[in-house]
């Protein structure tokens, strides 16, 4: 018997070796184990970003662009004696830049800055559309208020005799239309013109009585 053992025994060992058969993986065992670190995928196909200078420039519009307007005199220079109440006592003409996108109405005004309240001009309902202003005309469509002369429409420069005032004509581009009638008062016109103001552009003169 014993050396039916020790046969048993050898062909026991025999059957350890390293060729062994492994058992089917699980249901869940569906991932392989690695003992080196994959390399990480670089995708070299990809196009590289443009340099910061070749990028494209903003297109963007800006938002407004320079607005000006032109009177007889040259700006900041002297008023002449036509268009004050020493002379013609009439209206100037006026030519301004187009006005800005979203105008409803453009509107004008004369203010002396010495004498604040005092309303020299104020005419509101030109069309978004005009860009010049004859001297003397009111154009189709605009309103005027009475100015603090007491007089429809415009009235020049006249300060007290021996003083020099300076006078703003503003070209107004509102960005609504005004329900105001023809000779409203110039405190309303003018506060209506201020409320609607989206954007504005003036030239100034001084005028000297003697």
């Amino acid at each position: 018997m014993t050396g039916l053992f020790t046969l048993m025994a050898l062909v026991a060992a025999g059957c350890n070796d390293d060729g062994r058969t492994l058992r089917p993986a699980g249901p869940n065992q569906n991932a392989s184990v690695s003992t080196t670190s994959a390399a990480p995928i670089v995708d070299d196909t990809l196009a590289p970003l443009p340099a910061l200078e070749t990028l494209a420039p903003n297109t963007l519009a800006p938002l407004t662009n320079a607005l000006s307007v032109t009177a007889p005199w040259v700006d900041g220079g002297t008023i002449e004696q036509r268009y004050t109440c020493n002379g013609d006592n009439v209206p100037p003409g006026l030519s301004w830049s187009a006005a800005p996108a979203g105008t409803a109405e453009i509107a004008i005004t004369m203010s002396d800055s010495d004498a604040p309240g005092f309303v020299h001009w104020a005419m509101a309902g030109i069309s978004p559309d005009v860009t010049t202003l004859a001297e003397g005309v009111v154009p189709p469509g605009a309103i005027e208020s009475v100015n603090t002369s007491g007089q429809l429409g415009y009235t020049g420069p006249c300060p007290p005799s021996g003083t020099t005032h300076t006078y703003y004509v503003t070209v107004h581009f509102l960005d609504q239309q005004l329900d105001l009638a023809d000779g409203v008062s110039g405190a309303d016109l003018r506060l209506a013109i201020d409320t609607a103001t989206a954007a504005s552009t003036a030239t100034s003169g001084t005028y000297a009585q003697p």
